[in-house]
Parts: structure tokens; C-alpha cells; sequence
């Protein structure tokens, strides 16, 4: 699936910001029921998701790329759900950051995607002092639209191994083949950012550590889904013990595959308790 986005960036990048950019360095169970047993209610809500890639070597990702999602959580909170891959040089690095990474293959970094509704990522490589704001007005046209597909999520933790389900539902005939996937993130990760222009210095939040299953884009789950319809996922993780347990939460993103690439549909996050 590597470079699946290639086809669609020309669209994507709909705000292109020519701004100054550090060049790049480098068993689970699905179950189809009709009414979720009755017992779960998922909301017509649409949120959005915003996928970064930086590194505490690149200096205008400190200068503002994390000021930026700093900016986008403050101002946001769970509407967009911030997934923040440390990539190159960088202490926080791992290969699911890698081969996120690769999907998109920015030209540079700070690169962040804003993605929901089914609609192309609206891409933004660089920075300058009005990407937060930028980010949140893209944020919030996106956030006001009907969604197609929503789940609401519930987890547990023992002895390290981490259960996220996933209990959601069709709000209307789709086409195409859906993906759920989850994504390990870690808050108040401390390593010293070069030009760190953001108010908690050297502090990184949403920070990836794992994800679910073994592609990085998770599991096909439906294809072309029907209004109502409705699903339950088992998604599992296995928190390593250097992890901080009350810093970890999960977002799980739905993305959708299309002739063009993949893009994101809808996207939730629970914390750790």
C-alpha cells in the first residue's frame, strides 16, 4: 500500500503553504450484528483527524509544527484526533511511525494531514506562524459534516495488554472497501526540541508507540456498507512496561480505500483508566 497517496495528493494539498520545511532525514474478531445488541447508542458525530510528522532534530517543526498541534488540542480537544509520528533522527521514532510515513511521503517535514468524512486529506508541508490557525478553520469546516460511519469505544488494561472495542454503525449506503485500525499514543513524552516555540518546551503529546494488527492501515472490516449497518471490533495492544500508563490513550481511525488512495472516514480516542 506504500505511496497509495499519491495519486490523490494533487487534490489533497488544497492549502499549500510555501513555508519553510527540514527536508526528510528518513489474532482479532469482527462481528456483524443488526442493532449492536441494543445496548450501545452511536452518535451522528463527525470528528476529525490530523496525522503530523516531525522530529525534535527539525527546527521548524519546533518552530511550528508543535506549536501547531498544541494550538489544534487546546483549541479542539477529541474533535480531532491528533496522531503525531516522530520520524528520522528522533528519540521517539519506531517503524509504525516509518511506515505511516511512508504512505504519505512528504517532501519535508513539519507535514501534517487533516483528514475526515471520506473526503481527500488537505495537506499542509512546512509551517509559519498561522498553521495552527489554518489547521483549525480546515478543522472546523470538516467537523460540521454528516458522517458516513461513527464507533464509540471502550477499553481495558491487564498486566500490560490493552483491549479497545469498537462498536459503530453506517449512517449511510457507502461504496467502497473500510479499514479500522488503532493507534497507540503516549502524552508528556520530555525530549529537547530544536526551536521549540510552543508553551510546554520539550513536552510531546499523542506521541505513536504501536498500532493494532500488522498493516499499518489496520483491517478490512466491510465493503460497500449499507445505512444502519452496523459492526463490532476487537482491537488489542500490547503496552510496553517503559510506557507511563495514565499518559496512553487510543485513537481508532476508519479509513476508507478508493480508485485514488486511501482516505480517512471518521476517527475516535479513549484514554487509558
Amino acid at each position: 500500500m506504500k505511496n497509495i497517496f499519491k495519486s490523490s495528493l494533487a487534490v489533497l494539498i488544497g492549502l499549500s503553504l510555501t513555508l519553510t520545511a527540514c527536508k526528510k532525514s528518513e489474532s482479532t474478531s469482527t462481528e456483524n450484528n443488526g442493532n449492536n445488541n441494543g445496548t450501545v447508542t452511536i452518535p451522528e458525530v463527525q470528528n476529525s483527524t490530523f496525522i503530523y510528522f516531525g522530529g525534535t532534530w527539525c527546527g521548524p517543526c519546533g518552530a511550528y509544527g508543535k506549536p501547531a498541534k498544541e494550538q489544534i488540542h487546546a483549541a479542539m480537544g477529541s474533535k480531532c484526533n491528533i496522531i503525531s509520528c516522530q520520524v528520522g533522527n528522533d528519540p521517539m521514532t519506531n517503524a509504525d511511525a516509518t511506515a505511516l510515513m511512508g504512505l504519505f511521503n512528504p517532501s519535508g517535514v513539519p507535514a501534517m494531514y487533516i483528514g475526515a468524512n471520506d473526503a481527500p486529506f488537505v495537506a499542509m508541508i512546512g509551517g509559519s506562524s498561522a498553521t495552527g490557525t489554518t489547521a483549525i478553520n480546515t478543522i472546523n469546516t470538516q467537523i460540521v459534516k454528516k458522517p458516513v460511519v461513527n464507533a464509540v469505544l471502550s477499553i481495558k488494561e491487564t498486566d500490560g495488554l490493552i483491549n479497545v472495542t469498537a462498536e459503530g454503525k453506517f449512517f449511510a449506503d457507502a461504496t467502497g472497501e473500510y479499514y479500522i485500525a488503532g493507534y497507540l499514543l503516549e502524552d508528556k513524552l520530555s525530549y529537547a526540541q530544536a526551536s521549540d516555540a510552543s508553551t510546554e518546551k520539550n513536552i510531546h503529546y499523542s506521541v505513536l508507540r504501536t498500532k493494532f494488527g500488522t498493516a499499518t492501515t489496520g483491517e478490512l472490516f466491510t465493503t460497500d456498507p449499507k445505512k444502519d449497518e452496523t459492526f463490532k471490533k476487537e482491537l488489542n495492544f500490547f503496552a510496553q512496561s517503559t510506557y507511563v500508563k495514565e499518559n496512553l490513550s487510543v485513537v481508532v481511525v476508519i479509513w476508507k480505500k478508493t480508485s485514488t488512495g486511501l482516505v480517512v472516514s471518521n476517527s475516535n480516542v479513549i484514554r487509558l483508566k
